[in-house]
């Protein structure tokens, strides 16, 4: 299995370079792609940059050029209550909150001509569960809502129901359906960073953005590293 990992932020990545051996980079429409093994697996890294253009050029050059036949998207997130601080997430399934083509017939969050959603497979789901059980971390499933803005305010979700919390951020469901388009498996793993509409939400963020961007790719590493 060849893995692609897809992290947003320098923070996310660094940590995984820094635990890959045998390095090698190479760049490709200006994006830097790390090659190595993390233990037995062979791992290509990316830092994508922020945002969804970023992400799906960057999972589609993981996947046409390295051929990786598994993504993983690592990063942090903000959620809604009941979810917390450091809760790590594995998405459910991931779409679009900011994309509206509901006056052409189609539902909210759905680029036209793609589906309305994208599912992760259940046995990514599984296999990931029982990597982190193994190894003691507790975590939680959820959706999993993309788009290009940092959310302060719970008026970006009035067309969502968000009795169970909902987690977003600005790349997963771009993977996602880079991921569906090319028939590749993929998996998208969350750090809950901050909690949508908290006092001081955006002071926590800054303050925690490092840490948990550390923890999140620890999580990967660990995840890769048990993979086999």
């Amino acid at each position: 299995m060849r893995v692609g990992i897809v992290a947003a932020m320098k923070a996310e990545m660094e940590e995984i370079l820094n635990n890959m051996e045998e390095l090698e980079s190479v760049k490709i429409f200006g994006s830097e792609f790390s090659r190595g093994y993390i233990g037995n697996t062979e791992v290509i890294l990316t830092e994508c940059g922020m945002g969804k253009v970023n992400a799906g050029i960057s999972t589609a050059l993981l996947i046409r050029e390295f051929e990786c036949s598994f993504i993983i998207n690592t990063g942090i997130a903000g959620g809604t209550k009941p979810l917390k601080h450091r809760d790590v997430i594995i998405a459910e399934k991931l779409t679009y909150h900011d994309v509206d083509a509901t006056i052409f017939g189609y539902k909210y969050g759905q680029v036209p001509g793609m589906p309305a959603e994208y599912p992760v497979a259940i046995e990514n789901i599984v296999m990931i569960k029982q990597v982190l059980n193994r190894l003691g971390i507790e975590y939680k499933t959820a959706n999993v809502y993309s788009g290009d803005q940092f959310i302060t305010s719970m008026d970006a979700f009035k067309h969502i129901d968000n009795t169970y919390g909902i987690v977003t951020e600005m790349e997963g469901a771009a993977v996602a359906q880079a991921c569906v388009r090319a028939g590749v498996d993929f998996i998208v793993l969350r750090y809950i960073s901050d909690i949508i509409g908290e006092e001081n939400q955006e002071e926590s963020y800054f303050e925690f953005e490092a840490d948990m961007a550390l923890n999140s790719a620890k999580i990967c590493i660990k995840v890769v590293e048990n993979l086999g």
